[in-house]
């Protein structure tokens, strides 16, 4: 257990390092962290929530910059799946996994039930956690001719936590939803004294 969370460590801070820079890692140093992040989840006695859920961000980083359903990504992103998968197995209730499971599969261009499964269970799971709120409005709005009505309803409430949270996010939002020509149903779902609060839609 002591040789995993030195793996894990490790690999932990690979991934900080990549966020800081918001860049794909060079081949060498993608190849050392996943080496330190397999070693963590195979060292480990039993599965490990967090360890897999790391193994999974590390192939999402991979290749994240390339575009949604790439051949050229299917493989990280698959490999990203399923650790996500086996972590979402040992840690159930954890919400943030569910959304990194619901963004991959975004990713992979797969729109089945598991992507809907995964996308509800981060909302419901988290639905006070900013981070966890930001990543399933993201995918949700990417992925929205994907989602039946009361799946757009569950969205948009996420949308609005997001709105309410701060000045910021609710930038980040609405510029969300213009990307996805997406504003007037944001509009359209925020009552008058947030949008004036937050100086939205006018």
């Amino acid at each position: 257990m002591a040789l995993a969370g030195m793996a894990d460590y490790q690999a932990q801070i690979f991934l900080k390092d990549w966020a800081s820079k918001g860049q794909e890692p060079s081949p060498r140093a993608w190849a050392v962290a996943q080496a330190a992040a397999h070693r963590a989840v195979d060292l480990y006695p039993t599965p490990n929530g967090e360890y897999l859920d790391r193994l999974g961000r590390v192939y999402s980083w991979q290749q994240f910059t390339q575009p949604y359903g790439s051949a050229e990504a299917q493989a990280s992103r698959q490999a990203a799946l399923d650790s996500y998968r086996a972590a979402t197995q040992a840690r159930p209730t954890w919400p943030q996994t569910w959304a990194r499971l619901a963004h991959t599969k975004l990713q992979l261009a797969q729109f089945d039930d598991e992507f809907r499964q995964a996308l509800a269970q981060a909302n419901e799971l988290g639905p006070t956690r900013i981070m966890v709120q930001r990543e399933v409005m993201t995918v949700a709005f990417a992925a929205w001719p994907q989602l039946n009505a009361s799946g757009r309803e569950r969205m948009l409430q996420s949308a609005r936590f997001n709105v309410a949270y701060g000045p910021r996010d609710a930038q980040y939002t609405q510029a969300l939803a213009a990307q996805h020509g997406l504003t007037d149903t944001l509009c359209n779902s925020l009552d008058t004294s947030l949008k004036a609060t937050r100086k939205l839609c006018q």
